[in-house]
């Protein structure tokens, strides 16, 4: 019997989490291609990644519910999937659901100074509990743990997060305020072996003390803020200005959304980080400071859908002013679940190769990889690229010894 590779996602009845649930086993049953899977390229079928037939899903949420009515919920709010897909996947919605606790005390960020919660050591130890006891369940040989919850403010950093003994010195002296509830996931997940995706523009494992954790127990991460919509478009956009030598002068973007995710956003403190990244992309890019304007609007009404506006106003011979702009229409879970997915396949390979740290060769995914100054997704896809040739090289030579040996004895 194949050994199943679990995931555990934090945000399990959200509308990503749950598209990929649906999508995951529309494909197990033939009901769909593997459009969107940048794993399901042809570079990548000689690595023989984890097939997705043998993930097993769990998670976490805060909010009450269920998996099969938040995928009913995405059914009849957007129409991303249809009925009769829907009604194929319910046995596999209902064994994903036994797999997903509900506890509200761990999202502490969000509730009231009133709200009387245990210490943060005993909130993080809820964590690893439910990390064991999936683990347990299945006896998973390797757990990856997935963030999909919303955008959080992101704690101020001190030199408490620079170094793993002044942070766990923060967990015993219950200082909330220093630590997010995306902060403590990751510390439990490093701590029970598990390796890590952010797909959010919270903090994650983009601190020193977390990062020297992973260290210690030999696996690794990825992230920050999955690059989906109109961020994808400027990363892919951008670098055909600079090697044309058109100046930009500014390039304003206006985002429209109506999900979780928008009315999360909504308000300024949440919205900081994920803004911040979609700002830096075309300094980096461009080699000069550019006019970047970008805003982010709850329109309830979108639901999953959302619309990005982009004005590009540049310079081009003889100082001569023009613009560029484009529209961009899309379903915010149908463009990350593919990705997720794709991000849980490589994060587990690189685990069953030995490899710990963080994962440069997975940068085109995130708005702001961790470690990867390069924002050009040329650029950024040709580090994957490279790795999965290194490894295939790797494969292909191993099996080549392989079959000489078998040669040899058989002789």
């Amino acid at each position: 019997m194949v050994s199943k590779t679990g995931v555990f996602i934090i945000g399990a009845l959200g509308d990503i989490a749950n598209t990929l649930f649906v999508g995951c086993s529309a494909i197990r049953r033939g009901l769909v291609s593997g459009a969107g899977l940048v794993t399901d390229l042809p570079p990548f079928a000689d690595l023989n990644l984890v097939a997705l037939e043998n993930l097993e899903f769990g998670g976490h949420d805060i909010a009450e519910g269920s998996v099969p009515e938040s995928a009913d919920r995405i059914y009849r709010e957007s129409r991303t999937f249809s009925r009769e897909i829907l009604d194929a996947v319910q046995a596999d919605l209902q064994r994903i659901n036994g797999n997903v606790v509900i506890d509200s005390s761990l999202q502490w960020n969000v509730l009231s100074p009133s709200d009387r919660l245990p210490p943060l050591d005993a909130l993080i130890e809820r964590m690893r509990g439910y990390l064991r006891g999936f683990i347990d369940k299945f006896g998973f040989d390797r757990v990856v743990l997935v963030n999909l919850t919303s955008a959080e403010p992101n704690p101020p950093l001190s030199e408490y997060h620079l170094d793993l003994t002044a942070f766990e010195r923060l967990l015993n002296e219950d200082r909330k305020d220093l630590i997010s509830p995306g902060m403590a996931w990751v510390y439990a997940a490093f701590s029970e072996g598990c390796s890590y995706v952010n797909f959010t523009p919270n903090l994650g494992a983009n601190v020193a003390a977390l990062q020297q954790l992973a260290e210690v127990k030999g696996v690794s991460y990825c992230g920050n803020d999955g690059k989906t919509g109109e961020t994808l478009v400027k990363t892919a956009l951008a670098p055909m200005f600079a090697c044309r030598n058109l100046r930009v002068m500014s390039w304003e973007g206006y985002n429209l959304l109506g999900n979780n995710d928008g009315r999360t956003l909504n308000d300024p403190d949440n919205s900081k980080a994920k803004i911040g990244n979609k700002e830096a992309v075309l300094e980096r890019i461009l080699g000069y400071p550019v006019q970047a304007g970008v805003s982010i609007n709850f329109v309830p009404s979108l639901g999953d859908w959302k619309t990005a506006w982009d004005l590009i106003h540049f310079q081009g011979f003889m100082d001569v002013p023009m613009t560029m702009q484009f529209t961009w229409q899309g379903c915010d879970s149908i463009l990350a679940a593919p990705l997720v997915l794709d991000l849980i396949r490589l994060i587990h390979f690189a685990g069953c190769q030995g490899e710990s740290g963080p994962t440069p060769h997975l940068a085109s995914f995130f708005k702001n990889p961790i470690g990867v100054a390069e924002q050009s997704l040329s650029a950024q896809f040709g580090l994957l690229l490279e790795y999965v040739e290194r490894h295939r090289s790797k494969i292909a030579a191993q099996s080549g010894g392989k079959h000489l040996a078998g040669l040899r004895a058989a002789t």
